[in-house]
This record gives structure tokens, C-alpha cells and sequence, in this order.
């Protein structure tokens, strides 16, 4: 599990860069088949778990399908100075002894969302790992080879290769959830496999400030270090979340990355390996009251503009600073978080049509979104 502070602080400069100052985008889906199915285990939505047999049922059906991911790497030993010098020599007893090298095994869950043996996991589980192995409930243990992975996001899509069909996960609708809704997760915390869990979706929409995706999905259902990259599961046996974050000072504040989210780049990591991001090219703030004095805005709500890239799609279309963008491809944008997300939803080399205020007046006007230029990413 990504232990939320140190992930925060590593990514506080990105989220400036492309949240604020870069507004991105996914490219949208890539012409493969889907993976997933979401056809519901459970078709009772008014069932209650208190009391009942609804998440054991749940775990004994669903469990087959999550799988302990054990990334390796080779890890080099090194030794510190001694403090001071031998004139004839290091003693032998102070000399290091053994190989100076060795296998380093992490521990984090996925589940398998195709017969063929894709998996979903975290991006950070896998990262700087030189092979997987992933171990199944069933006692199968086999060697995973990554297809796609999107640091970003932080969602990676690995395979195995099994002799027979395996087991899957439906994937449901994230956005159906409610505060309240109860949820259930399944992983290996701690390399404890097939550990279950249960509580309620605590609330939508958490930004952590470490990305321009962040819309998490907020759990106190237990969750800790090994836990990520399994799933969050509704009382219909879909999965709604992929476990990510937790905040280790407090207690049940768990962090869940949205399942339609997943769908949105499954492709892409599919067909490409990673995901290609659109850019708009403006650096954008919500509206302060300071703000709507100063500049005499007739609005409350939406993105204002504070700086437009030259020569980006947002520059071609004829966005101004201190344009008030209210509305992006229908959808309404209240905040400056708005926009990004609905940015990363559209495909680049389609044209968008953005309402905006620019001195007391309303005005629609059309953006064509491009891929992101690779020399800002570095």
C-alpha cells in the first residue's frame, strides 16, 4: 500500500505541472477488445449485509479471482567505512561474508479481469521490479509479464499465461457509488493472502494533490501495506475501486482509484503499453471572491484561466487569460478540479466545444485537444 505522505510529497511537483499549468488528457479508447465483463454475482441491491451472509458469499465466490503479485528485484549489498584504518589490512571477521547480491520479493494484490489471464494492479506494486510472479488462490504460482502501466494513474495491466480459462471479476459503475453504499476488499495485506475486509464508501471525489486523475474513491473498510492493487468491491460482487493510498496517521482512511477510470486506459495499456495524454495548454485557479471583484466576473463557478500556453490547442482556439471556462464537451465545470477530469476523458484530434465568460459575456468556442508534447514531460 502506498503509504499516502510519502506519496503526496513525491508527487506534489507533477500535480503543479500538469493539474495546474498543463490541463491532460486521455487519448481515449483504443480500438481493442474489452477485457472486462460486468455482469453482477448478486442481483439483490436492497439486500442488507448486517446481520447476514452477503460478503462471506460474496468472499467464497470472488476470491479465486484476486491474485498476490510479488514483484522482484536484485538488490545489491553495500557495506559502510569503517571509522578508522588497519595498516596490515581488514581483519576477516570484519569483512562482509555471503553473496553481495540477492532477490528482493515486494508484496501487493491485482485480480484478473479476463480468462486469458490480464490482471489489474497498481503501478507503484510493480514499479522498478525486474520480473513478477503472481500467485493465484488456487495454489498456481506463474511467472506475470507487464502489458501496459501508467505511473500517473497509477494502475498497471499484467499478464500471466495459465492452461486453463481463469477466473474474472465484473467491473461495475463507480459512479453509482453513495456515501454509505458498503463495500468490500480483498487482498494481501502484509503478504496475509486473501484477506477480507469490509466498511462503506466514506465519501467521492478525494483529491490527494498528487495528480491531475485524482478522484478517489474514500474506504474506512481496512486496508494496509499489500492491500494495493486489489479490488473494492459493491454488494453485487462488482469491483468499484482499485485499493491505492492509505493515510497511516489516522485510522479507516483508505483510498480507492475509480473502476470507470480503469476502463478509460485499460485499453490504451492494452494496445500501447501506456497511455498517450491530450493537452489543452492552460494554467487555471477556482475563483476567489478577491477574484471576481478585481476582474468584475458575472460568475461564481468554473475554471479561470491565469495563464494560456503559446501555441497550444487552448491558444489556437482563441482562450484569453482571465476567461472563465464553465462548461467543457457539455459537462459542467464548477471548479478548477472539474476540468482536468473531464479533459482526461476526451480523446485527442476531436474537437471540443468549451462555454466560457470573457468580460460579462457568454460565448462557446471550439478546441481541437493534442497529444501531450513529450519534452514538457521531462
Amino acid at each position: 500500500m502506498k503509504n499516502l505522505n510519502n506519496w503526496i510529497k513525491n508527487g506534489l511537483l507533477l500535480a503543479a505541472i500538469m493539474a495546474v499549468v498543463f490541463v491532460m488528457a486521455s487519448s481515449g479508447m483504443a480500438s481493442v477488445e474489452k477485457l472486462w465483463t460486468e455482469k453482477a454475482t448478486v442481483t439483490n441491491q436492497d439486500v442488507s449485509p448486517v446481520g447476514g451472509t452477503l460478503f462471506r458469499g460474496l468472499a467464497e465466490k470472488l476470491s479465486p479471482a484476486v491474485v498476490n503479485v510479488r514483484p522482484m528485484k536484485k538488490v545489491v549489498k553495500t557495506y559502510g567505512n569503517f571509522p578508522y584504518r588497519f595498516p596490515y589490512g581488514t581483519p576477516p571477521q570484519m569483512k562482509p561474508h555471503g553473496p553481495n547480491e540477492f532477490r528482493q520479493r515486494g508484496e501487493g494484490s491485482g485480480f484478473i479481469i479476463h480468462k486469458d489471464g490480464y490482471i489489474l494492479t497498481n503501478a507503484h506494486v510493480i514499479e522498478g521490479s525486474d520480473s513478477l510472479q503472481v500467485a493465484l488462490s488456487t495454489g498456481g504460482l506463474f511467472k506475470g509479464r507487464v502489458i501496459g502501466m501508467d505511473q500517473v494513474a497509477d494502475l498497471a495491466l499484467i499478464k500471466i499465461d495459465a492452461p486453463n480459462a481463469l477466473p474474472v471479476l465484473p467491473l461495475g459503475k463507480s459512479d453509482q457509488l453513495k456515501p454509505g453504499d458498503w463495500v468490500m476488499a480483498i487482498g494481501s495485506p502484509f503478504g496475509l493472502d486473501l484477506t477480507v475486509t469490509v466498511g462503506i464508501v466514506s465519501a467521492k471525489g478525494r483529491s490527494l494533490g498528487a495528480t491531475p486523475y485524482d478522484d478517489f474513491i474514500q474506504t474506512d473498510t481496512p486496508i494496509n501495506p499489500g492491500n494495493s492493487g486489489g479490488p473494492l468491491i459493491n454488494t453485487q460482487g462488482e469491483v468499484v475501486g482499485i485499493n491505492t493510498a492509505v493515510l497511516q496517521m489516522g485510522q479507516g482512511l483508505g483510498f480507492s482509484l475509480p473502476v470507470d477510470l480503469a476502463k478509460k486506459l485499460i485499453p490504451e495499456l492494452k494496445a500501447h503499453g501506456k497511455v498517450t495524454r491530450s493537452w489543452l495548454g492552460v494554467s487555471v485557479q477556482d475563483i476567489t471572491l478577491a477574484d471576481k471583484e478585481s476582474l468584475h466576473l458575472s460568475v461564481d463557478q468554473g475554471s479561470l484561466i491565469r495563464e494560456v500556453v503559446v501555441d497550444s490547442p487552448a491558444y489556437k482556439a482563441g482562450l484569453k487569460q482571465n476567461d472563465v471556462i464553465v462548461e467543457f464537451g457539455g459537462h459542467a465545470i464548477n471548479n478548477s478540479r472539474t476540468l482536468p477530469k473531464e479533459v482526461v476523458y476526451t480523446p485527442y484530434g476531436e474537437e471540443v466545444s468549451l462555454k466560457l465568460v470573457r468580460g460579462g459575456k457568454t460565448m462557446t468556442i471550439g478546441v481541437t485537444l493534442q497529444p501531450f508534447p513529450e519534452h514538457m514531460m521531462s
